[in-house]
């Protein structure tokens, strides 16, 4: 089942497996959809800041990722220019101990230190003492590593390997980047156990640090940049989601006032139908009465079964309609003068089923009753609810010639009471729904178009609304109309009416 809003969205109230209705999130009355816009905006700027606390996190570790990246290629590098400078030294020194003339080891490390990137080359025993050394005073001392002399234990926890190992750190009283390595410049043939030779080379580390600082800088100005732009597009979707909320207020505002305009039409429809009631009712009953009374002697006078009898019948039916059509418009115009009280639903509903139930059953209309679990009481005059409610019954009768079934339904929402009646007839016309609650509009072949009218003046004056969908009977299967009214709840302190005893599903 569904019904329709002012929006113009179907809805429906579900139902359990009990048969009881519940009333959805977004089943409620328009007036009360209207006070949730914009409630989406705190979740909004929590949503924002959380996206951009992840954008901060997110641009950080890639700009650490892209540092460490570069400081670590930067470092491999100067790692294998010190490797090649060592293989050379050592191939130097092979090929002068082939020479007759030979190269001597102190000579070609000052040699080597002359260069302007090279701090000192210097070579060590495992106990770090020098045997060699770019400065020829430190020949015979301790190799100085943090500001400590080296010793065997400290020496084997550097791990000197013949493969070239690296690192930043303060060597003979200055920060270099010292590349180490065994120092095997044809000794091949060493004996096992002979202690071997380390060579130290200890490069200029200012370019490392000079193009680490570039390489930072850059990468903090493209995070900054990146983050800036997210930051820019979360701003852009902040002001985007709020002028889409402001649209929406907008368009619920434009509803409202048309929803305003409408009421207004109908009230001013309602008060010239007043002015007309009140100026032409009774001179119309008078001549009304005298003609009945006239056609009521005159048939009694004609024999029965005659032409003349059975015309005179029929103009005291016509003046009987007629006197009906003026009570009902002046019964329309008539201010309201609901008493509202607590009052069970569920009992106007039975009381009104039981007024249905024959014509019904003549028109082979199956009745079903659906309710929620513990419905409170709500705010109505019973008697005028009853009216209502019963003219909603009588056309989704006249809706259903050839049979069909209806279902009245009770759902509890949050704040108002939800009375549904549903009918399986023909259904209404996109075009007749605009005006349905118009006076004197009607889509039947016989009735005064007051019936609907009067409805939405007993469930305005409740301070209720009333909603229609329908769908005609065409080529998407069987029609359907479903009226919507939302009634007031009863202040929990009234004391509760007498429930109707027959709870949940009933059908006839």
């Amino acid at each position: 089942m569904s019904a329709e809003q002012d929006s113009g969205r179907p809805v429906s109230g579900g139902m359990d497996a009990a048969g009881t209705a519940e009333v959805r999130a977004f089943d409620v009355p328009p007036r009360e959809q209207g006070g949730r816009v914009g409630t989406s905006r705190a979740p909004l700027g929590l949503v924002l800041g959380g996206a951009a606390v992840v954008l901060a996190l997110m641009v950080g570790l890639l700009a650490f990722i892209s540092i460490e990246r570069s400081e670590a290629a930067m470092a491999r590098l100067l790692a294998e220019k010190g490797s090649s400078l060592i293989m050379a030294f050592e191939s130097i020194l092979r090929s002068g101990m082939r020479s007759e003339t030979g190269v001597r080891l102190q000579v070609l490390l000052e040699e080597m230190a002359a260069s302007p990137d090279i701090i000192f080359v210097a070579v060590t025993m495992p106990d770090g003492t020098i045997v060699a050394h770019s400065r020829r005073l430190r020949l015979g001392e301790i190799l100085q590593l943090e500001g400590r002399e080296l010793d065997e234990k400290r020496m084997r926890d550097l791990d000197p390997g013949a493969a070239a190992q690296w690192g930043i750190t303060r060597v003979e009283g200055q920060r270099v980047f010292v590349v180490y390595r065994y120092f095997t410049p044809g000794l091949e043939d060493i004996p096992r156990g002979f202690p071997r030779p380390i060579i130290f080379l200890g490069l200029d580390v200012s370019p490392f640090e000079i193009t680490r600082s570039q390489n930072r800088d850059y990468v903090a100005m493209l995070a900054a940049a990146t983050l800036l732009a997210g930051l820019l597009c979360l701003l852009a979707l902040y002001y985007a989601q709020r002028a889409r909320e402001s649209r929406q207020r907008q368009y619920k505002a434009e509803g409202e006032v048309r929803r305003l305009e409408e009421e207004v039409r109908r009230k001013e429809k309602l008060a010239a139908v007043g002015n007309l009631a009140a100026g032409v009712a009774h001179e119309i009953r008078n001549p009304l009465s005298s003609i009945k009374g006239y056609a009521t002697y005159f048939g009694q006078r004609f024999p029965e079964g005659s032409d003349d009898r059975e015309a005179a019948a029929v103009m005291v039916r016509e003046v009987d309609r007629l006197n009906r059509v003026i009570t009902d418009l002046i019964g329309l115009s008539r201010p309201s003068d609901v008493r509202p009280r607590p009052v069970c639903l569920e009992n106007v509903v039975a009381h009104v089923m039981r007024l249905i139930r024959q014509d019904a059953e003549q028109r082979k209309v199956t009745l079903e009753y659906r309710t929620s679990r513990r419905v409170p009481n709500v705010m109505v005059d019973s008697e005028r609810m009853s009216q209502a409610l019963l003219n909603l019954c009588l056309n989704a009768l006249d809706a259903m010639p050839d049979g069909g079934h209806m279902t009245l339904a009770i759902a509890k929402g949050k704040r108002r009471i939800c009375l549904m009646v549903r009918d399986t007839g023909m259904g209404i016309a996109p075009t007749a729904r605009a005006h349905i609650f118009d006076p004197y509009f009607t889509t039947k072949g016989q009735g005064t178009g007051l019936g609907l009218a009067m409805v939405h003046k007993i469930v305005t004056a409740h301070d209720g609304e009333i909603s229609l969908y329908s769908r005609p009977a065409g080529e998407d299967g069987p029609g359907e109309t479903i009226f919507r009214v939302w009634l007031p709840r009863a202040a929990r302190e009234e004391l509760p009416e007498l429930r109707y005893q027959r709870r949940g599903r009933k059908k006839s």
